[in-house]
């Protein structure tokens, strides 16, 4: 009977939930395993015994967080409206779930540029996976838009995704940093993000 463990999995997502918190504030370098456990209120050596290591605790970590966003917007419907306004729709739902969880966008914006480069690796399935279903959703979009005979639509996935990408680090950033300070900027860059669709829509000759 020595080799059964009994997995806990109260203590298990207390774990999870800390190296959350943990990873968020300090990336994943810097992260300790002694204010983990102390904030999961369990022993050092139950990280590893559920986890194996601290590396492991952080890729389970990140995937959280992906499929979190991932369940999100799963089942998110934007057929009943013009494009534009499905963009919008897609924009505030983005940014209401970071604002119920912040530590998300931390953790994600820390593993996206400060992850080591011997792990990024096991994150690049799951990274890809969230960069596709943006993707999708803007290709699902498109797809009845009456577009000119020398337009494609991978030209408007990547003009749309380039110009979303913009403004999600600007406005993000401050989520990061400020979440209750996002409200007061989130109309202006909102009102921004319209205007810039809107050249790639209806282009920039008066």
């Amino acid at each position: 009977m020595g080799g059964i463990y009994v997995i806990d999995e109260t203590k298990k997502d207390k774990i999870l939930w800390a190296g959350l918190k943990e990873f968020s504030e300090h990336g994943f370098d810097k992260a300790s395993t002694d204010r983990i456990s102390k904030d999961a209120g369990v022993s050092k050596g139950l990280i590893f015994h559920y986890y194996g290591s601290k590396e492991n605790l952080y890729i389970f970590a990140v995937n959280k967080c992906i499929d979190d966003i991932l369940e999100e917007f799963n089942n998110v419907k934007f057929d009943d409206l013009e494009f534009v306004d499905a963009l919008i729709k897609m924009m505030e739902l983005k940014y209401s779930f970071f604002l119920k969880n912040p530590m998300h966008y931390r953790i994600l914006i820390k593993s996206f540029y400060n992850t080591p480069k011997k792990m990024m690796k096991k994150l690049e399935h799951k990274n890809l996976e969230l960069r596709h279903m943006g993707i999708n959703i803007i290709v699902d979009m498109i797809k009845d838009l009456p577009l000119k005979e020398d337009v494609l639509s991978s030209d408007i996935v990547t003009l749309v995704s380039s110009i979303t990408d913009t403004i999600d680090k600007r406005c993000l950033s401050h989520l990061a940093n400020d979440t209750e300070g996002i409200e007061k900027i989130y109309e202006v860059i909102k009102n921004e993000y319209i205007r810039l669709i809107n050249i790639v829509m209806y282009g920039i000759i008066a």
